[in-house]
């Protein structure tokens, strides 16, 4: 029973295989940045907050922050994308550099802005997000350099990760490059889509999203188990890929492949929401470079799970190790009795 392999042993021999992975990260690269407000008083002018400006942190999103938390992982990262010829793309690569993630396949293009996200945060809550980008997809010229750029690294690494935010960068035009590439090299592909491109990754070997994205692709509502069920099996079929992961927030995480679909609960019940900053990039890094490493998607799922968690209790600052990893697969045990597994076909 496929199960079986997801006892804590056989976790904890994974993770120590994830040291040194090759991955490559193909994606949107967004800016974050954080205004800290102290607020005063209601404004006169109007019946909103009037505060101080007390300061502001800068760090990367999208396949930029994914790169960041695969290195701290272990992994060796390289990152194709593209970033505009101003301030925000030059503090990018900087940090690039700083993390230690080879971004010679980043394309500076002077044409569009590096996308930047502005949260407001007003005595620690989050009350507004100004974004700043052009989200239209790139020309044809650009989708072609940017897969010039992705090609020559599919057959070195251990497995590609198209990390899409729907800023652009990710084309249908570049996925089925990619995709041909990668399975001519026998590479795996693990696809994060959003909304605009999702029917378009077709022939990946994986994927990850979220449960409004499933739905939104499919023009299914998620009504109860059998829609879920219909959802992820009609993503199956359409998608040819070997199994889909879906988040749904409180409810865990569900995989759906060829023969079962599984349940796996959130680790220490419903309050584990998965929602702050940079959890969807940890999920989708630990899932990829587990089966980068080996892994089955069935352990892959198990230690997305226990990252969604682990990532969710750090600030936003910090980036998921793999000692807090290993920490956590100590404690799967009783997590592992409450999966609920059923065959696709009854």
């Amino acid at each position: 029973m496929p199960l079986d392999s997801v006892d804590k042993e056989r976790l904890t021999g994974l993770l120590r295989q994830f040291q040194g992975r090759k991955i490559l990260v193909i994606g949107d690269l967004l800016v974050s940045r954080f205004v800290e407000v102290a607020a005063r008083k209601l404004a006169r002018e109007a019946p909103v907050p009037a505060g101080d400006y007390v300061g502001e942190t800068f760090l990367p999103g999208g396949g930029a922050n994914l790169s960041r938390e695969l290195v701290s992982l272990g992994a060796s990262v390289s990152l194709v994308g593209l970033v505009g010829s101003d301030e925000y793309g030059n503090w990018l690569k900087s940090e690039f550099s700083k993390y230690g993630v080879s971004y010679g396949g980043v394309v500076t293009d002077t044409s569009r802005p590096t996308s930047l996200r502005t949260w407001i945060m007003v005595n620690t809550f989050h009350m507004l997000r100004i974004d700043r980008e052009d989200r239209r997809d790139v020309p044809l010229a650009m989708a072609k350099q940017l897969l010039s750029e992705a090609e020559p690294h599919i057959p070195d690494v251990d497995c590609v990760i198209l990390s899409d935010y729907d800023r652009g960068a990710i084309s249908s035009y570049l996925i089925g490059g990619v995709v041909a590439a990668a399975h001519a090299s026998g590479k795996i592909v693990v696809a994060q889509p959003k909304m605009h491109h999702y029917l378009d990754f077709s022939g990946v070997t994986y994927v990850k999203s979220n449960l409004e994205e499933a739905a939104h692709a499919t023009g299914m509502a998620m009504v109860n188990e059998t829609s879920l069920r219909n959802m992820g099996v009609n993503l199956l079929s359409r998608l040819e890929c070997r199994a889909i992961l879906i988040t749904r927030g409180e409810q865990g995480v569900t995989l759906f492949d060829k023969d079962n679909v599984t349940l796996f609960p959130p680790i220490r019940g419903k309050k584990n929401l998965f929602s702050k900053v940079g959890v969807r990039d940890a999920m989708t890094g630990v899932f990829s470079i587990a089966v980068a490493s080996g892994g089955n998607a069935y352990q892959a799922a198990v230690l997305s799970n226990v990252a969604g968690e682990a990532r969710s209790e750090l600030p936003r600052t910090a980036s998921l190790s793999l000692h807090d990893l290993e920490v956590r697969a100590q404690g799967t045990e009783d997590f592992v009795q409450r999966i609920i597994q059923v065959p696709v076909r009854r």
